[in-house]
């Protein structure tokens, strides 16, 4: 009986030994920065709408009044000739401009749309950065290799552990056998 307790004795000391050779994990702490920006500005926008334009230009082309028909005839037809080919049209968007030359009414006549035009000013009047900065504790788990004394001292947990066992069921096996 005494040889039992001394064997449970042996056991939960080496149970102890095995146990606590890495139980407390230990930490470090790092210090880390963390900065915050705070920008406040003052600005005024401004904004200028101008209308849009549609306007028209007529301009009468004078015939030509020399006296000599022949002549005149001749120098108005070229005239004709000449404006009729300046007839163009031209769209982008909502601007346009249109250029004809109408000969029943011996007239040129111009057209332009010109669409409502946005002109945005920002002034930043007052402008304000503020940096903030903390420091932030953060725990860190550090992991440490074994020493060569705890890698000993497990191994020789393991050996007790083994040897008790063996002893243990060597002490059962003689008990049942009688």
């Amino acid at each position: 009986m005494k040889k039992l307790i001394h064997y449970i004795a042996l056991f939960i000391i080496s149970s102890m030994v095995f146990t606590s050779c890495s139980s407390a994990k230990k930490l470090k702490q790092e210090n880390t920065l963390l900065k915050n920006e705070i920008q406040k500005r003052d600005s005024i926008k401004s904004t200028i709408i101008n209308q849009a334009i549609d306007d028209k230009l007529v301009t009468p082309i004078v015939q030509s009044q020399t006296g000599n028909v022949v002549f005149d005839s001749l120098v108005n037809a070229k005239v004709d000739e000449i404006l009729s080919k300046l007839n163009t049209t031209k769209n982008s968007g909502d601007n346009s401009y249109k250029l004809i030359y109408d000969k029943l009414k011996k007239q040129l006549e111009f057209y332009a749309q010109i669409a409502q035009t946005k002109n945005e000013n920002t002034t930043v009047k007052d402008e304000k950065v503020k940096t903030i900065i903390q420091v932030k504790k953060i725990p860190v788990v550090v992991e440490k290799p074994l020493s060569k004394l705890k890698k000993f001292l497990m191994g020789l947990g393991i050996l007790v552990l083994l040897y008790i066992g063996f002893k243990i069921v060597a002490l059962i096996r003689k008990r049942t056998s009688l």
